[in-house]
């Protein structure tokens, strides 16, 4: 074999090898993103128009009743803040019921510390509903719920008006009266603090009892006793605590693990200056971390918690409704139609589904792109490549003209010499494609041993992801050969039609 043949079936085996790693990998991508996305997600939502989903409760026997539905659960979406400590972190925080997410969602095989068991507890009761609790927030609409917050903040500053107004010692009471005679300071009976001698019984501060011996500087005695009484008083507190479940990178950030114990503050209570300043604090819960789970998926494990349904509707405020139904099917692909026949069975108005696919719409529309641009790309390597085949050939032709008059000036006709020239082409081909499957194969292999490490919090998933595909290495394989076959029609025909002077002229 020739040099130049050598880098022909070199430049087709790196195109195969190149297109079979890449198409692994970008359906990789894909096949991760939507196991991820669906990990903790489900593949159906019912939603409804406003903020007062209160029938889910009728809905969703009727939802389950559908063809193709394996599973329903209510949940409830929010936007919160959790602290712990020092560190605070924005997340949302999803309501979840302990029962029927089994059989909707997935989380509970990537549970990584803990358990589910202690998400609800065990003398929990469901919120009561709208009708029968009139501090319920009843708000059909985002323009009410704002009309409503300024009415309340309207109210707070005028209740902090008269509160100035009616205070004694506000300006009107002071200014038209006389002065008033101040009581005298009150004198501490006993020897001065500053010559008094040390007493020797124990002192209490802040009901907890200095020990005796404290040494010259007793406050940072009391300050250590108090901090240690205080998590003595969490850690007993702690089993009444509402459960909740965290992310492996949230729990990281926090510091957290199973049993510690977080505060989720809701942001919007507290947003206006005039509500903090009269004492109306955002709203906050504690919860007690029961569990930890690893989706793999950075934006889920840094910013997701679960926690139970009932605390969820208390703790925002919304008596008993949620936010939608999820849904699991047995069939992914026809999540859309049976969304569409929920949507008929419900009655449409303001009751719509969304099915995973339009929900991630753009990450999935992207993905798709990049792969068939990145196999077109490819592809046109290939072709590029298939270049060397012609060259091969055509070198070839020069050099074995004299054999080609002579094959010729024997009888041999022109449809033998072109199969001739079109079998070595063909040979090329199969060998280059041969050793660029094996080279990419070994590449996928390679990849799925050792995991290549990612960026999570640009890539949010933690490594490339491979899926090699017997389908695509196929395609692959086919689209190098019938490059390769059309490559050496050219000069197959060249050869074919030369004669036997032009062969023999310079012999």
């Amino acid at each position: 074999m020739s040099i130049i043949g050598a880098v022909a079936i070199l430049g087709i085996a790196l195109g195969v090898a190149v297109l079979c790693s890449v198409l692994a990998v970008t359906s990789g991508f894909q096949t991760a993103f939507r196991e991820k996305v669906l990990g903790v997600n489900a593949h159906l939502l019912v939603l409804k128009y406003g903020w007062d989903f209160t029938e889910y409760r009728e809905v969703l026997p009727r939802v389950r009743a559908m063809p193709g539905v394996v599973g329903a659960s209510p949940f409830l979406f929010n936007p919160m803040m959790i602290t712990r400590g020092d560190r605070i972190a924005g997340v949302m925080v999803k309501g979840i019921d302990p029962v029927l997410s089994r059989q909707v969602l997935d989380l509970y095989s990537y549970m990584e510390a803990g358990s589910t068991e202690g998400l609800r507890r065990s003398n929990e009761t469901p919120p009561t509903p709208q009708a029968e609790d009139p501090t319920v927030r009843a708000d059909r609409s985002l323009d009410d719920y704002l009309r409503r917050a300024q009415r309340e903040v309207q109210s707070l500053r005028e209740r902090g008006e008269r509160e100035d107004r009616d205070s004694p010692l506000s300006r009107e009471t002071l200014g038209g009266s006389e002065p008033r005679d101040l009581p005298e300071p009150l004198v501490q009976e006993g020897p001065s603090p500053v010559t008094a001698e040390p007493q020797a019984t124990p002192v209490e501060a802040g009901g907890y009892e200095l020990p005796s011996g404290a040494g010259d500087d007793p406050t940072a005695d009391v300050g250590r006793e108090v901090i240690e009484q205080q998590e003595r008083d969490a850690a007993r507190r702690s089993g009444e605590l509402p459960g909740a479940i965290v992310g492996v990178t949230l729990a990281r950030n926090l510091r957290l693990r199973v049993g510690d114990t977080v505060r989720i503050i809701s942001p919007l209570t507290g947003a206006d200056s005039a509500v903090v300043r009269h004492g109306a604090a955002p709203r906050a819960k504690d919860f007690r971390v029961v569990g930890i789970f690893n989706a793999g998926f950075d934006e889920y494990d840094s910013r997701l918690v679960f926690v139970d349904l009932w605390q969820a509707q208390r703790f925002f405020d919304q008596g008993d409704a949620v936010t939608g139904i999820e849904i699991k099917v047995n069939d992914l692909d026809r999540a859309a139609s049976i969304g569409r026949r929920i949507e008929r069975e419900l009655g449409g108005g303001p009751f719509h589904t969304v099915d995973w696919a339009s929900l991630n719409q753009n990450l999935f529309t992207a993905l798709k792109l990049q792969k068939l641009a990145l196999a077109i790309v490819i592809t046109i390597i290939i072709v590029v490549a298939a270049f060397n085949v012609v060259a091969t050939l055509v070198m070839l032709v020069l050099d074995k003209r004299k054999e080609v008059a002579i094959l010729k000036a024997m009888g041999a006709d022109e449809s033998k010499i072109r199969w001739i020239f079109l079998l070595q082409g063909t040979i090329i081909g199969v060998v280059g494609t041969s050793v660029g499957l094996f080279v990419g194969g070994g590449v996928c292999l390679a990849l799925l041993k050792w995991h290549f490490p990612l960026d999570s919090q640009v890539y949010l998933i933690r490594y490339v992801p491979v899926q090699p595909s017997l389908l695509e290495f196929a395609l692959t394989a086919i689209v190098s050969l019938t490059i390769s076959v059309l490559a050496s029609t050219i000069p197959a025909a060249w050869a074919a039609n030369l004669t036997p002077l032009e062969g023999l002229r310079h012999e």
